[in-house]
């Protein structure tokens, strides 16, 4: 499976694999401006340009203002709270660190189809405990999956060439978690194209 498929990663190093890799910056209330800057200077083709808004939700809203030509808004999850508050905002694609969620937390993702990820590397760089709660809060992010609908996106977290996965190494990774074929397929294809054009946002 390559870029034939047109699979994309939202949050990855560009490869051939992929028609559209998202290169993600973290930001906050202090480096955002500087960062926004950066990638508007950097534009390239077949390259969507993220940021993952590492603040309190009220933060996020300001930085999402300023935002203009981003094509994938994450928010750092973190408390339920803050949670609850950035699934309201339609602008975020998806929530990264999925953990404090609720069932108010899935219909507000549903209802703005906001996503939610599973990240490859994330679980590959943690150690023992850690990955096992990584394994832990996936599959349990994937019960309530099944019962409310939300979107959700499988993504490589590659920061260089030797992080890269294939979209199969993406899809088997789903299945392992507990998606069938068809749906760990569609978090690399359907899922974000539909997270990153909800918003009219031109690639």
């Amino acid at each position: 499976m390559g870029s034939y498929y047109s699979a994309i990663d939202l949050r990855g190093y560009p490869s051939s694999y992929f028609s559209k890799t998202g290169l993600v910056k973290q930001v906050n209330i202090e480096n955002y401006k500087d960062i926004l800057e950066s990638f508007h200077n950097n534009k390239k083709e077949n390259n969507l340009f993220g940021i993952e808004i590492n603040e309190e939700a009220k933060n996020a809203k300001k930085i999402i203002r300023k935002a203009e030509g981003i094509d994938v808004i994450i928010f750092k999850s973190r408390d339920s709270k803050e949670n609850r508050e950035a699934l309201k905002i339609n602008e975020i694609t998806f929530i990264s660190n999925p953990d404090n969620l609720d069932s108010v937390c899935f219909d507000l993702a549903r209802e703005n189809s906001i996503g939610f990820e599973l990240n490859i590397q994330d679980f590959i760089n943690n150690q023992r405990y850690k990955r096992v709660k990584t394994l832990e809060t996936y599959r349990e992010l994937l019960k309530a999956y099944k019962k409310f609908l939300f979107p959700i996106v499988l993504t490589s977290g590659a920061r260089d060439v030797h992080e890269i996965k294939t979209p199969l190494a993406l899809v088997s990774f789903g299945c392992i978690l507990g998606m069938d074929i068809r749906e760990a397929k569609g978090a690399i294809t359907t899922v974000p194209e539909m997270l990153i054009n909800k918003n009219n946002l031109d690639l």
